[in-house]
Parts: C-alpha cells; structure tokens; sequence
C-alpha cells in the first residue's frame, strides 16, 4: 500500500511537470507572450487558454503530495505530528490556496486575492523543501537526490528572497530586479523534481523504518 502511495506522488510530481513544460511550449510560445517567459509567473496561465490545464496541474500535484505524505507516516518514515509531516502538509494547503485565490494584476490595485495568492505561493515553496530535507533520511541514490534538489531549490529562492529585500531597502518593485518567471519556473522544477524523488524514495522502499520503531522514537 505504501509503495502504491509513493507512486502517485511521483505520479503527481511528473504530470505537473509535464503540463507546466506543455504550457510552455505552446501557450507561453505563443506571438503575444512570446519572449515572456523569463518574466511571466507559471500561475499566470490561469488566465489563458490553458487554465484548465493549469489548475489541473496543480491539483494533481497537490492530491499526490498528500497521498505520500501519508504513505510516509503509513511507512513510518515521518511522525504525523512531526516538523516535516507539518511543512508537508504547509506545502499541500500552499498549493490549494495558490488554486482558489488567482494571481493578479497588480497595476490595477490591491487585491485580497492576489495578497493570499502571493503569500501562499511562498509558504509552498519555502515548505516543500524543508520537508524534504526532515524527511529524506539515509543514504539511498533516492534520498540524497530529494535532499540535493531541495538544496537547489532553496538555492533559487535565495534569488526571490533577496530581491524582495533589495526592493523593501531601495523602494523599487522587486519583481521587476529579476527575471521572476525564469526564478520562480527553477524553484518549482527544483522542488517538484525534489518531491518525485522522495516519491521514489518511498516507492521504492529505501530505508524503511518499522512502523513499532517510529512510534517509540
């Protein structure tokens, strides 16, 4: 049962991948945004022709990290109260927030829903990858994958965190320092490609820690 729960998380992981890269291609090469992507955020395509596929997207990546997380507690790899079980589930709620509060444009104003959107879009990719990095234990090809491509991950928000500093300390607009949708596409595939392999990790049943164990340590 545990090793079918990695699985759909791999599942989740490489179908959002795939969408997002397909929206690339053809959605994002078309004559109007073409060019824009360094600039323009994957959740812009919320306003496209392929929304659907968008939200879709995001969906499935949410349902697939929730089922491995659970595989994970089933397995006995994580603690349900644990701190890496709670970034997890952060990154999950992330995720369905980015969903039910769209991005906006914010040469039009404020928004409630583009503030949720924003602030929900950092609590998921700060999360995914410290989860990953309390989870991700032992030394399997699959763990110190996930654990390395959560590092890079973090490594690309840097990135972010930094020009949103520099914009707060020189009154410039942040997203504008840097090419926002080249960052924010290296965090998501960084992180993504660190959840797929800790889907492996759990799939393929590497370092599997009794059950008996994880609740008497």
């Amino acid at each position: 049962m545990v090793r079918v729960l990695g699985w759909v998380g791999v599942f989740g992981a490489v179908a959002a991948m795939i969408v997002v890269l397909g929206l690339d291609a053809t959605v994002g090469g078309q004559p109007a945004r073409r060019g824009n992507l360094r600039t323009a955020t994957i959740s812009e395509y919320v306003y496209s022709p392929g929304s659907w596929a968008f939200v879709g997207a995001v969906l499935v990546l949410a349902a697939g990290s929730a089922a491995l997380l659970y595989g994970l507690i089933r397995a006995g790899r994580v603690r349900l109260l644990s701190a890496g079980s709670v970034f997890m589930v952060l990154w999950v709620v992330g995720l369905l927030a980015v969903v039910a509060f769209p991005k906006h444009n914010w040469v039009t104003g404020p928004s409630i829903s583009g503030t949720v959107h924003r602030y929900a879009t950092l609590v998921a990719f700060v999360a995914l990858p410290v989860a990953v990095l309390l989870i991700a234990r032992g030394h399997t090809v699959a763990a110190r994958a996930a654990r390395w491509l959560a590092v890079i991950g973090i490594g690309w928000l840097t990135v972010l965190f930094g020009a949103i500093v520099v914009g707060i300390m020189t009154d410039q607009r942040w997203w504008m320092l840097i090419p926002l949708g080249l960052v924010e596409r290296g965090i998501a595939g960084f992180e993504v490609a660190a959840m797929l392999a800790l889907g492996l990790w759990l799939a393929r049943d590497e370092g599997a820690v009794p059950a008996i164990e994880s609740r008497t340590s």
